[in-house]
C-alpha cells in the first residue's frame, strides 16, 4: 500500500538522538509518506540529522525565529503546509509506536475525521504525581466535551490523525481560542470540532523514552488547564492569521 496521501508531522526539540532514526524508520514502514519535521529551534543537532535525511519527501520547518514557541503552534504550523488529504502526528522518542500509524491512517480512509491514538497501558514507573495530573487531566478534558459525545479516549494524547482539509477550516475558524503555547493541540482541535463529526481512536502501549530527555513537566499541564477553561476568550494579536500566512 502506498501512503503518498499521508504527512507524518514530527514536532522537535532537542531530539538529535531520536529523529533521525524514526525517519529512517517511517520511510522503510510507509511507502512515499510525506514528513514534516517542525522544530522549535532546538539547541542541538536536530536540524543537521534533519537536512541529512531530506528528500522529495522529508521536510524541515524551521521555526527557529517565530516569535511564539510551543508545541501547539508546531503543530499548527505543520498542518498549514501539508499538501496531502490525512496527517498524523507523532513524538520523536519512539513512546508512539510507529507501526500504529497503518490503523489511524486505515481509521481515516474509512471516512472518519478523527482518529485519536488511545494510552491502554504505560511502561514504566510514572510516579504517582504524574499519575494524578495524567487522570485529573482526563476526567476534566472528557467533562468539558461531554456535550459532543465523542467516544471516551485519551485526550492528553500526542499521537493522532485526521483530514487535513477539516483541520486547517478549524484552525482558521478558531484560530485565536487555541493555546498557542500550549502542547495538547488534539484537545483544541476536539473543542472545536462539530458534534456530529466521525470520531475513532486506536488502542497502543505507550512505550518508555529510550534516548534524550523527557519534555514533560508543569508548564505543560499548566497550559492545558488554560486551554480547559479558555471557553471563548480570543487572543488580542492580529499577528496570527494562518489564512494569509502572516503568523506562520
Amino acid at each position: 500500500m502506498r501512503y503518498n496521501d499521508v504527512t507524518v508531522i514530527i514536532p522537535t526539540f532537542n531530539e538529535e538522538k531520536n529523529i533521525g532514526v524514526l525517519i529512517k524508520k517511517l520511510s522503510k514502514l510507509f511507502s512515499n509518506i510525506k514528513i514534516i519535521v517542525s522544530d522549535d529551534g532546538s539547541k542541538d543537532r536536530t536540524q543537521e540529522v534533519v537536512v541529512e535525511c531530506t528528500n522529495e519527501n522529508v521536510t524541515l520547518l524551521d521555526r527557529s525565529k517565530k516569535p511564539v514557541k510551543g508545541l501547539t503552534v508546531s503543530v499548527m504550523d505543520a498542518i498549514v503546509k501539508c499538501k496531502t488529504e490525512f496527517f498524523v502526528v507523532i513524538d520523536a522518542d519512539f513512546q508512539h509506536p510507529p507501526n500504529k500509524i497503518k490503523e489511524i491512517i486505515d481509521k481515516l480512509r474509512e471516512d472518519n475525521d478523527l482518529v485519536i491514538g488511545n494510552r491502554i497501558k504505560i511502561h514504566g514507573d510514572w510516579g504517582v504525581h504524574r499519575l494524578i495530573i495524567s487522570e485529573t487531566a482526563y476526567f476534566l478534558g472528557n467533562l468539558r466535551l461531554l456535550k459532543k459525545k465523542f467516544p471516551k479516549s485519551d485526550l492528553m494524547s500526542g499521537f493522532f490523525g485526521a483530514k487535513t482539509k477539516l483541520v486547517n477550516e478549524i484552525m482558521m475558524k478558531n484560530h485565536k481560542k487555541f493555546e498557542l503555547k500550549g502542547y495538547k493541540i488534539l484537545f483544541d482541535i476536539m473543542k472545536y470540532l462539530s458534534q456530529d463529526s466521525k470520531v475513532n481512536k486506536v488502542d497502543y502501549e505507550f512505550g518508555l523514552r529510550t534516548r534524550g530527555e523527557s519534555k514533560l513537566d508543569w508548564k505543560i499541564m499548566y497550559y492545558y488547564f488554560r486551554s480547559l477553561f479558555k471557553w471563548y476568550n480570543a487572543i488580542k494579536s492580529k499577528k496570527f492569521n494562518p489564512l494569509h500566512n502572516k503568523y506562520f
